[in-house]
């Protein structure tokens, strides 16, 4: 018989899975991280965590849909394309300062860039469109009421656990802070930019 703590185990885990592989969100928190400090990379976590319950939580409701809609949008497809390599340029130009002075707003800006980051990214959804599939067929879940509740939440302390452990990881590149910070900006920069082209690339082929 389900119960709500099988749902929390089974969203725990399969959102601790998807977040283990370096993607824009996980390489933010510990380039926040290893820029400022620990309590800023995790309102990034934060940030995304929340975000990551937002998409599974369509994925649940309107996935499917969301997926053809994207499939076949070519336009949106363009713009997520030019956000993701804008936001590669920024990061691969900007200089690290961890020395840079903290701001009063600064807690606010970084949960706004956790938000950011986390929203715009195109790889969520369908993820979650995959994982519900491949869930589905070994449990045939209900997700409704207290099932819901409990498996949303086991997404948000599986993401916030998952990305907790890059803030925690990002520890030990501080004692070279100057040369770990360039080359977390060279990687990041690196799979925004990936993201960009393909998703460029499919939305110009769409369109030919």
């Amino acid at each position: 018989m389900d119960s709500p703590f099988l749902y929390f185990a089974v969203g725990m885990a399969a959102c601790i899975i998807g977040t283990v592989p370096f993607g824009p969100i996980n390489l933010t928190v510990v380039k926040t991280t290893i820029d400022y400090d620990a309590q800023r990379g995790t309102k990034v976590a934060l940030a995304a965590s929340f975000v990551e319950v937002g998409m599974a939580l369509i994925a649940i409701c309107f996935g499917f849909v969301i997926s053809a809609f994207l499939e076949t949008n070519a336009i949106l497809k363009l713009i997520i394309a030019i956000v993701f390599i804008g936001l590669s340029i920024v990061v691969f130009a900007r200089k690290t300062d961890p020395k840079l002075k903290r701001q009063k707003n600064d807690q606010q800006s970084f949960f706004k860039k956790g938000l950011l980051i986390a929203s715009v990214n195109p790889q969520v959804v369908p993820f979650w469109i995959f994982a519900l599939t491949a869930i589905d067929q070994t449990f045939n879940f209900n997700y409704s009421g207290l099932y819901q509740v409990a498996f949303l939440a086991g997404i948000f302390v599986g993401k916030f656990t998952a990305l907790y452990v890059f803030v925690i990881a990002s520890g030990y590149l501080k004692t070279h802070l100057q040369e770990s910070g360039l080359l977390v900006n060279r990687l990041l920069a690196v799979i925004l930019l990936f993201i960009g082209v393909t998703q460029g690339w499919t939305a110009v082929t769409a369109l030919v």
